[in-house]
């Protein structure tokens, strides 16, 4: 394991398509890009400022020639070859927009933010208009659970999912920007979602509100049912012996599958590790119990958690460090 000391929280974590560098948004404000090779600072494409909210994700587009970044304020879209900002996209029909998920679409040129306020603004990555805003229903009420959690677009580009913190998925058509269908009755909200490569299975980390339990629930892309449900039971330490209704949820709170769809891996909130699933047999391949790695006895997270694109690497944010493991 490498890790490299950055001053303040790295939030927000994206690799490069061909992996070379890592993207690193820190809760001050800053973006920087690293090399992965040495995990050092590269560039400094935004330094910290008063005036910049915490950097809560970070995504490349899938050619590698843009880097969108989000705040509590807007969205920012880079051109990582000049390494320069080039457009602030901002909804002005909320105030203020608090962005915290990101996603380009695989073929095209739209960049999916979702925001706190019940809806998903769609950009043109060219013209930096906004082309459309999933509203989800729920904006239309007085219900205090309107955060848009997580957003992603299958493989195929046809569909986005989103989870809200209403405990719900919700599957949308890109074109026609209309629900396809929900998945209800979730213990919890999911906090991340991933499609697998080939865009069969979709896949949420959670928690579970019985036990309180990481887990990470596998949806079928296609009927939107319930495969498998993947369980993180929490770790143990030597004392420990309070009850799991007492205990606070430990959320999976990012999840990836690995390029060839074989292993996923998530990071486990309250407990501070990283956990590998075989995807076939449903069970867990390793576990890095990141705690190992920190002096501090109250730490008690590693978020989030990536995999590169080149399937040989996996990181994580480490409260002032960047962490990197090389797999076999």
């Amino acid at each position: 394991m490498i890790a490299a000391a950055t001053g303040t929280v790295p939030y927000a974590l994206a690799f490069s398509p061909d992996s070379k560098f890592l993207a690193v948004g820190m809760l001050n404000g800053a973006v920087q890009l690293w090399n992965t090779a040495t995990l050092t600072p590269a560039v400094k494409l935004r330094e910290p400022g008063e005036h910049f909210e915490g950097v809560l994700d970070v995504a490349f587009s899938r050619d590698g020639t843009l880097l969108a970044s989000c705040d509590g304020k807007s969205t920012t879209l880079w051109n990582v070859a000049a390494r320069k900002e080039i457009a602030t996209l901002t909804d002005t029909e909320i105030d203020p927009v608090v962005v915290q998920s990101l996603a380009f679409h695989p073929h095209g040129n739209i960049l999916a933010c979702a925001n706190m306020h019940a809806t998903v603004n769609l950009w043109d990555t060219g013209t930096h208009e906004k082309v459309a805003t999933l509203i989800d229903p729920i904006g239309y009420t007085r219900s205090p659970n309107k955060s848009v959690e997580s957003v992603a677009f299958s493989p195929d580009g046809k569909t986005i999912a989103t989870s809200h913190e209403a405990r719900n998925v919700r599957f949308w058509n890109v074109f026609t920007h209309e629900i396809i269908s929900t998945i209800d009755g979730l213990e919890l909200s999911v906090l991340e979602l991933a499609y697998s490569p080939d865009g069969t299975l979709l896949a949420g980390g959670t928690a579970s509100l019985r036990t309180r339990d990481g887990q990470i629930k596998l949806w079928s892309a296609a009927s939107r049912k319930d495969v498998a449900t993947l369980t993180v039971p929490p770790l143990v330490t030597s004392g420990d012996s309070t009850p799991s209704k007492d205990r606070i949820a430990r959320y999976v709170n990012s999840v990836q599958f690995s390029p060839d769809g074989e292993t996923l891996v998530g990071s486990v909130n309250g407990d501070a590790l990283i956990v590998r699933w075989d995807v076939s047999t449903r069970k867990i391949v390793d576990v890095v119990d990141t705690r190992i790695y920190r002096e501090d006895p109250d730490y008690d997270t590693a978020h989030p958690v990536r995999l590169s694109p080149d399937g040989t690497m996996v990181t994580a944010g480490l409260l002032g460090e960047v962490a990197l493991w090389r797999l076999p």
